[in-house]
């Protein structure tokens, strides 16, 4: 499962590493479960970069503790379904597969 990271001085949760809170501006940071969020803006992207698939949707989910997160989407949802983060946090590259990252998947 995907985590989120919690601000150890004030709770607050993000998906995208930060040196400071945005916050409180603690620097100290935890993983923690990122559990369900919901989707709250889908949007489809028709011009990408290379490697990227086209069209590429996307959505936008707010999870518990403040953390919002844009990521891909790998099936049809819908503005107020409820989502859970799945996949790497990071890009790569492979040889078999265009570039990947965290994607939105629905709460089974």
């Amino acid at each position: 499962m995907t985590e989120l990271l919690e601000c150890r001085d004030c709770g607050h949760r993000t998906f995208y590493e930060k040196h400071r809170c945005p916050e409180c501006g603690g620097a100290e940071f935890d993983g923690v479960a990122a559990g369900s969020g919901e989707l709250l803006s889908v949007t489809t992207v028709h011009v990408t970069p290379d490697g990227v698939r086209e069209p590429n949707a996307l959505g936008l989910a707010a999870f518990p503790g403040g953390a919002n997160v844009v990521a891909q989407l790998d099936e049809a949802l819908s503005i107020g379904d409820d989502v859970r983060l799945v996949g790497e946090r990071e890009l790569r590259v492979t040889e078999d597969r265009p570039l990947r990252g965290v994607r939105l998947a629905a709460v089974e």
